[in-house]
């Protein structure tokens, strides 16, 4: 079991690539008694990204949060997703200031290694176990927050749990107003599933000539689409109330 894992991980990375996509305007509606379990059971709908089937999400918000759901149909995004991370980036407006990130699950390098000796009964329990060996929250550009891996017990109210169930990997987050840096209503989020091969932190202090190889701020030219090539990110702009 251990070798088609390690085998299926390596044709995935391989073959789905990330890529720019245009800003769509969206409005995230209120939500209230949300339990951040990975049950979804208060959302109504999720939205389908690009229209493929292959995973969906929704925001919501209350007076203090924001509110993350993501639901993963597609076998090849969920591993990417468990061993890799789903990440919600906060664009920042701000010239110099770098943009804030939030990214879990995140098995470190030791987990994941380990997993690959490791005999599992299924493909859907490796990636369960990816999930479950979690150490934290990699975080970065939180104002008040200190960057890097943040306890899944912490003091800041970031929380995020993910699971699969029936064949699908369900994630649930949520991340207080009071963290994001934007000095308008209108904020520009960008949610995706990390690929693992871009460098994860978006420094704006990093040379421009650099920056189109950044997963945070890259805001090149998309790139072609083609059947074959998955969405793996979603650029949103909307209000927070």
């Amino acid at each position: 079991m251990k070798n088609n894992v390690l085998l299926g991980i390596l044709f995935i990375m391989a073959t789905i690539p990330s890529f720019a996509q245009k800003k769509q305007k969206i409005v995230i509606h209120s939500l209230s008694d949300v339990t951040v379990n990975a049950d979804l059971a208060e959302w109504d709908t999720l939205n389908n990204v690009a229209e493929e089937g292959s995973w969906f999400y929704q925001l919501a918000q209350d007076a203090s949060n924001l509110y993350v759901a993501i639901r993963v149909e597609n076998p090849m995004i969920q591993h990417l997703a468990a061993r890799n991370g789903i990440l919600l980036t906060v664009q920042s407006n701000k010239k110099n200031k770098d943009d804030i990130q939030f990214l879990f699950p995140f098995p470190d390098s030791e987990v994941k290694r380990a997993m690959i000796r490791e005999d599992h009964d299924s493909d859907g329990a490796y990636k369960a176990e990816l999930i479950n060996r979690s150490r934290g929250y990699f975080v970065y550009g939180f104002p008040t927050v200190p960057n890097g891996l943040l306890s899944l017990k912490n003091g800041y109210g970031l929380d995020a749990k993910a699971r699969m169930d029936d064949g699908k990997l369900f994630y649930e987050a949520v991340v207080p107003k009071s963290l994001l840096d934007y000095t308008t209503p209108v904020a520009t989020l960008k949610l995706g599933i990390y690929d693992g091969f871009m460098p994860l932190i978006s420094s704006k202090s990093v040379k421009a000539a650099r920056s189109g190889a950044m997963y945070g701020p890259y805001r090149g030219r998309p790139a072609a689409r083609s059947k074959d090539k998955l969405t793996l990110t979603v650029l949103l702009e909307t209000t927070l109330d």
